[in-house]
């Protein structure tokens, strides 16, 4: 799957495939977070908005048969003319996403191109989707590229189904059958997310006051309603960081998938957390931190440090919501983190990575990069790594044996041979940089200022 973007905000031109783990690294105002912002947006408009047409005839077989039969042949084979309908949808929504007037993306260009070796289907047994009188039932057997739907009433009950919900079920479960491997569910932690721990309880109590309807006016009512939709000048992974705190606790209800499976990373997010988060039946959010001397103490998220609110939402996430093939994307992992435990979320993230989850990060860390890299160097297989590993507390949990599936980019400029100019413009952009098992990372762009600072402490130190 290749993803190409021009005119994305500050980024005139980029070009990218998503590994199993993405990094994009680069100066301020290079376009890193307009990237990530825009991936996250297509994938949330897939899943959430975008719908696969289904003929007519299929529906009316459905309904005066009881049952039918769809072949997948032709949707996998028409896959790609699907997703360049979709990229051009979701290229209409883009002021939305990025919340600016329609002028600021008038040119802007979100394209995904997928190959048939990105399709692995899925295969879904007796799956029900229950409407208000009926359910519609399918069934994808193994290594068959055909699905059986069918319709049932609820005994006593044979009104008629629109036509649109009929739709919506065939065209959604196609989608999820053929194209949930390309485009998975996705969360995002963006770097305002601070921001909306912060002011959780103001925004909480906005909306009751709402809900309750005490205005002596309809005006005034009217007037803080439109206060509450001032939000819609955030962009969407701003706007979507909000919801998630106001459901935070319905949220932690629930247990996700990895920490079910693999309890061990969640326990090693906690340790760089430095202690644990607890919701109460009343919608309170408490920090209690670890090794507080036998003592336990419920600290709140405005008494907790900025690290435990930067943390916050990928840690409901994780505990809560994760699933294996879920795309995380992170805009400075970080946020607020000493370089000890920058080097810790580096290894988070790999064990993360090998438990199934797919990640993108935006990062300015040369701590989260370098033990990235040692990560993918101490992967070998030579008795002198093996060592270091058990020296230095490593797990082969945390540990990126396959180097093809980790992306580096740069977010910098660079020569591009532009699709609307016929000869190479100097513009911002993504730059690959390779990778791989033997060599790791090779010099990062980081590594410039840091020998700039230690040539000018010499300087101080040593010179005349």
């Amino acid at each position: 799957m290749k993803i190409t973007m021009e005119n994305m905000g500050l980024m005139r031109y980029a070009e990218m495939d998503l590994g199993d783990l993405t990094i994009i690294c680069g100066e301020n105002n290079t376009g890193k977070t307009q990237i990530a912002y825009a991936i996250y947006g297509f994938f949330r408009f897939w899943n959430d908005s975008f719908q696969i047409l289904v003929d007519n005839e299929i529906v009316k077989k459905l309904k005066d048969a009881g049952f039918c039969k769809i072949q997948l042949d032709d949707y996998i084979e028409k896959a790609p003319q699907i997703v360049e309908e979709a990229c051009l949808e979701y290229t209409k929504e883009l002021s939305t996403v990025f919340a600016v007037h329609l002028y600021r993306v008038k040119s802007s260009i979100f394209n995904i191109i997928i190959s048939p070796e990105d399709i692995k289907m899925n295969n879904i047994h007796g799956f029900s989707s229950i409407l208000a009188t009926s359910s519609i039932s399918y069934t994808k057997k193994p290594n068959e590229n055909e699905i059986i739907f069918t319709l049932s009433y609820k005994e006593g009950d044979n009104s008629d189904i629109p036509d649109s919900i009929i739709e919506d079920v065939v065209g959604s479960t196609i989608k999820s059958i053929i194209f949930s491997s390309i485009f998975p569910n996705v969360f995002i932690a963006s770097t305002e997310r601070t921001g909306s721990v912060i002011f959780r309880n103001e925004l909480n109590f906005s909306i009751t006051r709402v809900d309750d309807n005490k205005y002596s006016t309809v005006e005034a009512r009217d007037i803080m309603l439109q206060r509450l939709d001032s939000r819609k000048s955030y962009a969407l992974p701003v706007r979507h960081s909000v919801n998630f705190m106001e459901n935070l606790d319905l949220t932690s209800r629930g247990i996700s998938e990895i920490y079910t499976t693999h309890k061990a990373v969640i326990d090693s997010f906690e340790d760089i957390l430095g202690g644990s988060y607890q919701t109460t039946d009343l919608g309170g959010l408490f920090f209690t931190p670890q090794n507080n001397q036998g003592k336990t103490t419920q600290l709140t998220t405005n008494e907790s440090s900025s690290s435990v609110r930067s943390l916050l939402h990928i840690g409901f996430y994780l505990k809560h919501q994760a699933r294996v093939g879920d795309l995380l994307i992170i805009d400075e992992p970080e946020l607020n983190l000493h370089p000890k435990n920058q080097r810790k979320i580096a290894r988070l993230l790999a064990s993360l990575v090998n438990c199934g989850l797919k990640i993108l990060i935006t990062t300015h860390s040369d701590y989260i990069l370098r033990e990235l890299n040692n990560l993918i160097l101490l992967s070998g297989d030579s008795p002198h790594l093996k060592q270091i590993v058990k020296e230095r507390g490593y797990t082969d949990k945390e540990l990126l044996t396959n180097s093809k599936k980790v992306r580096l980019y740069t977010a910098e400029e660079g020569s591009v041979l532009l699709p609307s100019k016929k000869r190479k413009t100097k513009v911002k952009t993504l730059v690959e940089i390779p990778i791989d098992n033997e060599m790791g990372i090779p010099r990062s762009n980081f590594d410039d200022v840091i020998n700039e600072m230690n040539l000018i402490t010499d300087d101080i130190v040593f010179g005349a």
